[in-house]
């Protein structure tokens, strides 16, 4: 009985890594076979050429896509739910192989991808906050300045305590302190795949404002809906579903 939250814990660990582990031998079939093609693109910019996304099976999500995004520019992805917002934002990132055609994109360290739910390694927070950099990058400074203009000020003191950080902290708060890394890390590109889906509308608008006045270089692309970010995004991308449900992307 003593033990029961641990063997808990340890058995979700082990779920996840076999699930882990299926992905990694489907993804290695599709790469066989050929899948979406993801090449550097010099200068910087990310290209969608001839796009196809599929699910895992075949079955056709996106049937078309060919846009371009610069360097600094802001694009909003829009779409009713279950138009593959969020497969198209993985193939963006490079984790989403299923299809066919060519993303030319910026070098990966670069990049900085954020889903709804974010990740956290285990230990201490200070390494949840430095994650995927180094834990001595960032000076304690920094840091407290990222929490405070997230509202985070009291996790500022508990930088080096080791807890499991994604069953102790809230689910807007996990939000909010992986947006901090954002500030952290100066990404030149920003992808956020619904990343602000459990915050107010106020929040939201401020997490976008604080972006694009920190890091005004950086190219922002996000699966955002809401009327008080749209102003921060200066271009749309909406995915729209054909009768028999294949979905093309419009980019304006």
């Amino acid at each position: 009985m003593n033990a029961y939250q641990e063997i808990a814990r340890w058995r979700a660990n082990i779920e996840r890594l076999n699930a882990f582990s299926d992905v990694i031998d489907a993804t290695q079939r599709e790469f066989a076979q050929g899948g979406i093609r993801v090449e550097r693109a010099e200068p910087e910019a990310l290209r969608l050429e001839g796009l196809r996304v599929e699910a895992p099976r075949g079955r056709v999500l996106i049937a078309s896509a060919d846009a371009s995004v610069a360097a600094g520019e802001r694009v909003a992805i829009a779409g009713a739910a279950g138009t593959g917002r969020t497969t198209l934002m993985r193939a963006l990132a490079g984790i989403w192989p299923f299809g066919a055609g060519r993303i030319a994109e910026p070098r990966r360290e670069h990049m900085l991808f954020l889903s709804q739910r974010p990740y956290w390694p285990i230990g201490s927070l200070r390494a949840a906050v430095y994650y995927p950099s180094a834990s001595d990058t960032f000076s304690d400074e920094r840091i407290r300045e990222a929490l405070r203009l997230f509202e985070l000020d009291a996790l500022a003191a508990r930088l080096d305590h080791e807890e499991p950080w994604d069953q102790k902290l809230s689910a807007h708060e996990q939000q909010r302190l992986a947006l901090a890394r954002v500030l952290l890390q100066e990404p030149g590109w920003i992808l956020l795949d619904e990343a602000t889906s459990d915050l107010d509308a106020a929040t939201e608008a401020k997490v976008y404002r604080l972006l694009t006045e920190r890091l005004p270089r950086a190219a922002l692309i996000a699966v955002a809906e809401r009327p008080g970010v749209l102003p921060y995004l200066n271009r749309r991308w909406t995915l729209t579903p054909d009768e028999q449900g294949r979905v093309a992307l419009d980019a304006a």
